[in-house]
């Protein structure tokens, strides 16, 4: 049975809170028991347009159960989807597959381009709407007690939250309403129109601007057109009057801050932009954001991150059509630009080995961090360097690089130890690339004690300079700059040993669904489970009684390289000093 059709037949809490996978009583205690002031945290972001947006982030057992509904809501317009392909065909956020690239892209080479906003989108659908809204709906028609359980869970303060994973979802079912308006209204007027989130755009080819979507008042100025206004408004939204706006062919026309006209692409300012803050951040360590006050310059690498990130996320999407000369094409090659990529690489760099603001680890494999995690969790006590106990919470002091996504693509890392040894052998000359690199902590290449890192002891027995094998058994490589090997312990006898290898062979024993474990796979097959498997669906829910003695030598060799990297840094200070004072004492004297 459908998800769609399981939540029509929904008649009370008990049947809702089965197809969210949570008990009745644990639904209850999340929407009635616990206080509201202690359902959400409230905080504060800038906006991109200035001024800032207040999010409320709910607690977690009220945000699983918003990701649980958001899924199943999800599922619903999948299932509509594929009865009706234009279900949702004007909006473009909150929507898997679309983005604010396919966004602008249909608005890409018009003559006019008009934008306009929602004034406080998420804050207008209320309660009453919620509820009323699945009530109502024809696809969704539910009994009025599920209904209201879904608004509970929903809304805080009588609205839909920015912060809670379902509104996405509920918004954009309410919006559709909106959506089907419009978009008969862009038919009527020869436009195109979309909708991301709260911005709405028109575009359109015709000599003239269709006035029932916009009306030209004199200059400049725009207005929107009285049937827009009628069909925003009696769809329950108001419109920001603050900001519409109409651009033309000769102008810059931009679309969900992509410019459009000619392909939906990055304002050359704003990545010129952030291009200048790299720039001073990698020569002094802060940078100046635009439009702050020139005499306080920041360090935090949030907002930089974030600018650098839409910008990759732009291009590598719309260069995907290879752009090359006539030698290149000849031999067909495909040759993008790579200035914005190669930024985006060397802010990364700085971010997590020029300046780490903690220990960092870079493993093999994404299960060698749920190892970890785990065993520093258990073992905190015994080891003050990798673990701080707070109000009773141990809290982890050495941070981990993930060996996947984004960041790891972007620093050429590759998968497991190849991702490793081509970090050794780089590092020292990446280093070069910045005046500013505190490293004012050490870097962990952390690998098991096999023939799978062997091009990883090979280069980093060029750095270190001493051999490293299967065989040597020192407790830590120091690979010069902030950089270090650590490989997993070796046992008496001169045999591989990976990290697996340090849980008991009972836990390794483990079956799931009828498979074992084998350590050899990352994911596993017919008959076995692989790593991933076992760190996710062994390891981690039972980290709590799982025996983790094993891992003490790993951690001791881990803070072994804390306290040496301490007292390289603590030398270099005490000559730095000493340098200073015989400077002042040779300028001093006659």
């Amino acid at each position: 049975m459908s998800s769609l059709e399981n939540l029509r037949k929904a008649k009370s809490l008990t049947d809702l809170a089965k197809l969210l996978g949570f008990t009745p009583k644990g639904v209850s205690y999340v929407l009635y028991k616990i206080d509201a002031a202690e359902k959400y945290r409230s905080f504060e972001i800038p906006k991109k347009s200035g001024g800032t947006r207040v999010i409320h982030a709910p607690e977690p057992q009220l945000a699983l159960l918003q990701s649980r509904l958001a899924e199943m809501l999800y599922a619903c317009v999948q299932e509509r989807q594929k009865v009706n392909r234009r279900f949702w065909f004007a909006s473009h956020g909150f929507h898997q597959g679309r983005t604010i690239i396919s966004n602008a892209e249909v608005h890409k080479r018009r003559r006019f381009v008009f934008n306009l906003d929602l004034e406080d989108f998420f804050g207008t659908i209320n309660f009453g709407r919620v509820r009323g809204f699945f009530i109502n709906d024809q696809m969704f028609s539910l009994e009025p007690k599920v209904a209201t359980i879904i608004a509970q869970i929903a809304c805080h303060d009588n609205a839909l939250p920015q912060g809670s994973p379902c509104s996405p979802v509920i918004s954009n079912l309410i919006g559709n309403i909106l959506d089907s308006r419009l978009l008969a209204l862009a038919r009527d007027a020869h436009c195109t129109y979309t909708r991301y989130a709260d911005d709405l755009t028109f575009s359109t080819n015709e000599k003239l601007f269709p006035t029932e979507v916009a009306v030209n008042l004199h200059g400049a100025e725009w207005q929107v057109g009285v049937k827009l206004k009628k069909a925003i408004e009696k769809t329950g939204f108001s419109i920001n009057p603050t900001k519409t706006r109409m651009s033309f062919r000769r102008s810059r026309q931009t679309v969900t801050g992509l410019v459009v006209n000619d392909k939906a692409n990055i304002n050359q300012d704003y990545y010129r932009a952030a291009r200048a803050m790299c720039h001073s951040l990698f020569r002094t360590g802060c940078y100046f954001k635009p439009g702050d006050d020139a005499a306080n310059p920041t360090d935090n690498l949030n907002p930089l991150e974030g600018a650098l990130s839409h910008i990759y996320f732009v291009k590598s999407r719309r260069d995907r059509k290879p752009k090359v000369n006539k030698v290149a094409k000849a031999a067909g090659e495909f040759n993008p630009p790579r200035a914005p990529e190669n930024l985006y690489r060397k802010f990364l760099f700085y971010k997590y080995f020029a300046a780490p603001t903690a220990p960092i680890i870079v493993t093999e494999g994404i299960s060698d961090i749920t190892y970890l995690q785990c065993a520093i969790r258990a073992l905190g006590k015994k080891f003050p360097l990798l673990a701080k106990e707070q109000g009773g919470k141990i809290t982890r002091q050495v941070h981990f690089l993930k060996p996947s996504g984004t960041s790891r693509e972007i620093l050429n890392l590759g998968h497991g130890a190849a991702g490793q040894a081509s970090l050794v052998s780089s590092y020292t000359s990446n280093l070069k690339h910045y005046t500013h690199k505190p490293m004012a902590n050490p870097v962990i290449i952390l690998c098991d004690n096999d023939d799978g890192p062997k091009t990883v002891f090979k280069n980093a027995k060029t750095k270190a300079g001493v051999a490293i094998s299967t065989t040597t058994a020192d407790p830590f490589y120091y690979l010069g700059d902030n950089l270090y090997l650590v490989k997993v312990p070796e046992k008496l006898a001169a045999i591989p040993r990976e990290i697996e290898d340090l849980f008991q062979p009972a836990l390794l024993g483990t079956t799931l669904n009828g498979k074992t474990f084998d350590p050899k796979k990352d994911h596993g097959d017919a008959k076995h489970y692989g790593k991933v498997a076992f760190a996710e669906s062994v390891v981690r829910p039972n980290a709590g009684t799982v025996d983790f003695s094993g891992f003490e030598d790993l951690l001791t060799r881990i803070e072994d390289v804390l306290k040496h990297y301490a007292g390289l840094s603590a030398a270099s200070a005490m000559t730095t000093l000493n340098t200073s004072a015989v400077a002042a004492g040779t300028s001093a004297a006659p």
